[in-house]
């Protein structure tokens, strides 16, 4: 005998029991097992085996407010730079060239000009949450991004981007297809060594309810654009799976600060879209990230609230 587990956020699996053909399963045992199965859903100690158990609609209430702050630390941080790198500006020519007080400005300017990409993605993550449904091309926005980040590519490492040509558009607009696909790709170039690889693929897909919620975000039963974005690199440490999309502000180094993962979520999480990510083992042979985004010729189907305490998809 078997049940369906069925968290949302992660893919399907089965609980299974047996008997001896001499001990028949009464209707009270089936309904005992099956209710094992519910709880088993809902127990901690699964979660901990499998990922952190989160809800997206907890989750995404969770980076609203934290957005709402997010817009306010970037509106006062702006003012504080546009001061600093207006004064840097107006003092470099007023120093001779290649002079110590020159470098020092200069210095300075890069330091500005990196607080200004800080402000930049806090900005984007007060405002991902935005619903823009205007039909856009995947494969437009995948050529663009891979045009971008070609140059910054590690010695060796290839890129390869494979879209069908009749791939149809889907209801998000470029700017935030942009935003998806820069942040996803940009931690894959990131992820990748020397002599390493970069695979980018897309194709229309029609998920049942078991397959949508395979998926972190509000894809519910649907036809779908499905772009996978695998790398070969380092892959994801055990004890940072634990972490992604539960604490999205965990880190503490300077280049990762844990808002390109809330931002992609926010935005497919208002599109009806969903995220996967599915960590290889041993983590050495890297990460696949798969997006889902609704057709533009399709009207997203409401996905019920989730009740259920999901682990994080592919942990």
């Amino acid at each position: 005998m078997y049940s369906l587990l069925t968290p949302a956020g992660s893919p399907a699996g089965v609980i299974w029991a047996e008997r001896s053909s001499r001990e028949p399963w009464e209707e009270v045992d089936r309904n005992y097992f099956h209710l094992a199965a519910r709880l088993l859903e809902r127990s901690p100690q699964f979660g901990r085996k499998i990922g952190p158990v989160l809800e997206p609609v907890r989750l995404e209430q969770r980076l609203k407010d934290a957005a709402v702050i997010a817009g306010r630390m970037a509106h006062d941080f702006d003012n504080i730079l546009t001061g600093i790198m207006g004064f840097a500006d107006l003092t470099q020519p007023l120093l001779a060239a290649n002079s110590q007080p020159s470098k020092y400005v200069g210095e300075i300017t890069k330091v500005g000009q990196r607080g200004i990409t800080f402000t930049q993605q806090l900005h984007q993550l007060s405002r991902s949450a935005q619903v823009k449904p205007q039909p856009a091309s995947v494969a437009a926005v995948l050529a663009k991004e891979e045009h971008r980040v070609r140059p910054a590519l590690p010695n060796g490492t290839t890129m390869v981007v494979e879209v069908p040509p009749n791939l149809p558009s889907v209801a998000m607009e470029a700017g935030s297809l942009h935003t998806v696909f820069g942040h996803l790709v940009d931690n894959a170039v990131e992820a990748s060594a020397a002599n390493g690889k970069i695979a980018v693929t897309a194709r229309s897909v029609e998920l049942t309810g078991a397959d949508a919620r395979g998926y972190l975000g509000q894809a519910s039963a649907n036809q779908f654009v499905e772009v996978t974005i695998r790398d070969h690199g380092s892959g994801i440490k055990p004890e940072v799976r634990a972490k992604m999309f539960a604490e999205p502000f965990y880190t503490t180094k300077i280049r990762h600060r844990g808002l390109g993962l809330a931002t992609v979520f926010r935005v497919l999480f208002a599109h009806r879209g969903g995220i996967r990510i599915d960590a290889a083992t041993p983590p050495e042979l890297g990460t696949a990230v798969r997006v889902v985004i609704p057709l533009a010729s399709v009207r997203p189907a409401v996905a019920p609230p989730a009740t259920v305490g999901a682990p994080a998809p592919g942990v």
